[in-house]
């Protein structure tokens, strides 16, 4: 069975409750995270608790946007959100945001871990590198979103002519 992980961290100047605040508006995602197209709360509601279903689209190495779903399996405020989704023994991912307060500011450490007996055929269309990539745009969004700073948008993809 395959592994791969991604980790990136980003060190925001907010104390750690208005990172988490920021975060846990999901229907705002895509104002501030390029790569994000949609994103809500299954079974409308407006903000993530431990087992509820987060879906949303993103893109990820390619010009379009993958529909995901994910289910919250930590969620220990103001400290650390986990979801997971996939099919275990197939493809599986964990995906962890851990907020920890520093001098009055927040180290936000975004980690995803991959697995699966297919992990391989995943990544031929996703590449490790479109997946780091993405976790810097997760933590830079972040850190964009907190201290009011425009995110920087995705490069756009090649054109094919």
């Amino acid at each position: 069975m395959g592994r791969f992980v991604v980790e990136r961290s980003v060190e925001v100047e907010a104390p750690v409750q208005e990172v988490w605040d920021r975060m846990m508006e999901v229907s705002t995602w895509p104002e501030w995270k390029p790569f994000i197209k949609k994103a809500k709360v299954a079974g409308g509601y407006d903000s993530l608790t431990n087992g509820s279903t987060l879906k949303f689209s993103a893109v990820i190495g390619g010009p379009v946007a993958i529909p995901l779903s994910a289910k919250v399996t930590e969620f220990s405020v103001p400290s650390r959100l986990a979801w997971s989704g996939g099919v275990p023994g197939v493809f599986f991912a964990v995906h962890s945001f851990d907020f920890k307060a520093a001098q009055g500011k927040t180290r936000v450490v975004s980690r995803e871990e991959f697995s699966g007996a297919l992990l391989g055929l995943v990544k031929l269309m996703v590449s490790e590198q479109d997946l780091e990539k993405l976790h810097e745009q997760w933590v830079a969004a972040i850190k964009a979103r907190v201290e009011k700073k425009p995110a920087a948008e995705p490069a756009p993809a090649p054109a094919h002519h």
